[in-house]
């Protein structure tokens, strides 16, 4: 403990109690150990934001300027054959257990604002890719959520792209009842 001249003390025991040590209070040898690992963390971090789909952790000065519609369609087996359903306001009706009808709801599962709205031309936040690699998780998600009575065999999203103003491109995703 030290006592200043204008009669302020510092040091642990300035309160009259002992503060815990932190646990970043290391000795010495152990700072650069963990400095050296700290930037090899980071470093591991930037790698791998490069390769990911949407860049997390990874720096992207300018965001791309693109943009996307989704439409969504359910197939289902009608006469012995496949036959693609459009989805229509995000909404289709499946027969419950007791045999009445109730809505299923696209919205319900899938609570982004991009992947959410359907038919709609909507920039894509994060990048074309970022997006995409979201929407086929969001109808993995939402295929493994349907009940047993509903008979939606797949989910099929097309999705009309731009990308920073390039020509248009469609992009089939689908997801298959687990």
């Amino acid at each position: 403990m030290v006592l200043f001249a204008s009669g302020v003390q510092t040091g642990h025991q300035a309160s009259g109690f002992d503060m815990p040590r932190s646990l970043l209070d290391l000795p010495l040898r152990l700072r650069g150990v963990f400095f050296c690992s700290y930037l090899a963390l980071q470093g591991a971090l930037l790698v791998r934001a490069q390769r990911s789909p949407d860049f997390v952790f990874g720096f992207q000065m300018f965001n791309a300027s693109s943009d996307m519609k989704i439409s969504l369609f359910r197939q289902v087996r009608r006469k012995g054959r496949a036959r693609l359903v459009p989805v229509v306001d995000g909404t289709w009706q499946v027969k419950d257990s007791t045999g009445g009808t109730r809505d299923v709801h696209w919205q319900d599962r899938v609570h982004d604002g991009v992947l959410a709205n359907l038919d709609r031309s909507e920039h894509a936040s994060y990048g074309l890719e970022a997006q995409l690699f979201r929407l086929q998780f969001a109808l993995r998600d939402v295929m493994a959520h349907l009940s047993p009575g509903d008979d939606t065999e797949a989910l099929v999203a097309v999705v009309e792209t731009l990308k920073n103003g390039r020509e248009p491109g469609r992009v089939r995703l689908r997801a298959d009842r687990p």
